[in-house]
């Protein structure tokens, strides 16, 4: 089954990163293009999801529809609020070492924009009902690609799904290798052809690993073990009054409180376990804990297993006794783990890494990383703004058949995200050990930037540098 349409731009991965540069390019008068996603179906799977002011600063860019939509589901969004709640982080002695206010007046007085926590398939929901049905497609697992003279080339399978959760960036991805029957008689057998393909398929993308195969970068086509996992149970019920008493002196009534514990040896490298505890309800608790681990420790074991390693980091780690008591209270049916990864950016090579002639790729693709700072999903909507505002420009002045200008364009969308984004990859796997003064001015150089100045800026000299095309 080919595909007989050429498509301007096809976008691979129905994520908000997807979703978010179609909006873009729609916005931009660009709607010959098709979203696919590999999940069979779309439903309630991921996390939550903090949209920090950099990302909403990048919506709003967008598509303004986008942002109000996002922005509606937090009912005190840009209200003023008389309670004034925080995140705290603390060490062993219950001292607080740096805090995250959670109310709107902070993050508007201080940014000059909120913050959103959402769902993330409530966040894909909202973008996807922005865009019309027929864009976006459901079952199309890509396999192969290969890039023409003036075009692409993609070619996908259906209900080949395996896993539970396709966009989870812990999960490893299924055999994605070529189905020997590519006839029009295989029914779950699709081509599809497009000027441009824009990869947003998640830290485990097969579009990077297709365009590095046989490169000087194929040793990077899958992503790295950050060095850190995470092990969680977010409901643990009926616990004891005396429990929960001791713990308040933890939560100093917040609902949530990170904590950190002494250094342990990972490898050749020391880091300390980080501990989330959240009251959820009157005697019922949840936690995560962001543990630096090799891997091999979390391969093939059972949820007791699972516990029992956990409760033992908080004692080597130096937690009150209480906690690995907490721990060792964990409900195995909704106990989970993941290993967190990485796609780095800080390779030694300044070669484009980010694209291949007509292929580009977006947000994790380009630079998964582990969620500590929560920036994965805001740099990827900032990618987004970019990418798609970039590939506007190039297609509403004709220049869909100029590999050059493509090429071009593209490398210098890597230019302007890439060392920012080797700075944000650095801040993520170090914030753990810093201090108020060091979080205050991380905040202001990543959530105070001029995004809008930054992109139109981009656009300006792509638009330039199709004008010396011309003359």
């Amino acid at each position: 089954m080919s595909s007989s349409k050429m498509y301007d731009v096809l976008i691979v991965g129905a994520g908000p990163v997807g979703l978010a540069t179609a909006l873009a390019l729609r916005k931009r008068s660009v709607n010959n293009i098709l979203v696919i996603d590999r999940t069979c179906s779309f439903r309630r799977v991921g996390q939550i999801v903090d949209i920090l002011p950099n990302g909403l600063k990048a919506l709003k860019y967008i598509d303004d529809r986008a942002y109000q939509s996002i922005t509606a589901t937090n009912p005190n969004f840009g209200q003023s609020q008389s309670q004034k709640s925080f995140w705290h982080t603390k060490n062993l002695r219950g001292e607080v070492v740096h805090s995250i206010p959670l109310y709107s007046d902070f993050w508007f007085s201080r940014y000059g924009e909120g913050r959103v926590s959402i769902p993330w398939y409530e966040l894909q929901t909202h973008l996807r009902n922005l865009l019309p049905s027929e864009t976006v497609q459901a079952d199309r697992r890509c396999i192969d690609l290969a890039q023409e003279t003036e075009f692409v080339r993609v070619e996908c399978t259906s209900n080949n799904e395996t896993g539970n959760n396709p966009f989870a960036h812990w999960q490893q991805p299924a055999d994605d290798s070529p189905k020997s029957d590519r006839s029009e008689s295989n029914p779950s057998y699709k081509q599809f052809s497009a000027k441009l393909v824009v990869a947003a398929d998640g830290i485990n993308s097969t579009i990077r690993r297709l365009i590095y195969a046989n490169s000087d970068w194929e040793r990077w086509a899958e992503p790295q073990y950050s060095g850190y996992a995470a092990i969680g149970c977010l409901q643990i019920e009926n616990i004891s009054d005396e429990t929960m008493a001791q713990l308040e002196n933890y939560f100093q009534g917040e609902r949530v409180v990170t904590l950190i514990g002494d250094p342990l040896q990972s490898g050749e490298q020391y880091s300390s376990p980080r501990l989330i505890l959240i009251h959820r309800a009157k005697n019922i608790l949840g936690y995560l804990l962001h543990a630096p681990l090799e891997l091999s420790l979390l391969k093939n074991k059972s949820p007791q297993a699972i516990v029992s390693l956990a409760a033992d980091i908080l004692k080597q780690a130096g937690f009150a006794t209480v906690l690995p008591q907490l721990i060792e209270r964990s409900n195995l049916e909704r106990l989970f783990h993941r290993p967190y990864y990485i796609h780095p950016t800080n390779l030694s090579d300044s070669r484009s890494l980010w694209s291949n002639r007509r292929v580009v790729l977006v947000g994790d693709a380009a630079h998964g990383m582990p969620p500590f700072a929560a920036q994965g999903a805001n740099q990827g909507l900032e990618d987004a703004a970019v990418i798609g505002s970039a590939i506007a420009t190039i297609i509403n002045n004709n220049k869909l058949n100029n590999l050059e200008i493509i090429s071009q364009t593209f490398s210098k969308y890597e230019q302007l995200r890439r060392p920012f984004i080797e700075k944000i990859q650095a801040a993520t796997m170090r914030n753990q050990s810093w201090s108020q003064p060091e979080w205050n001015r991380y905040g202001d150089t990543v959530y105070n930037r001029n995004i809008k100045d930054s992109i139109d800026n981009f656009i300006c000299q792509t638009k330039n540098d199709i004008v010396k095309t011309i003359l």
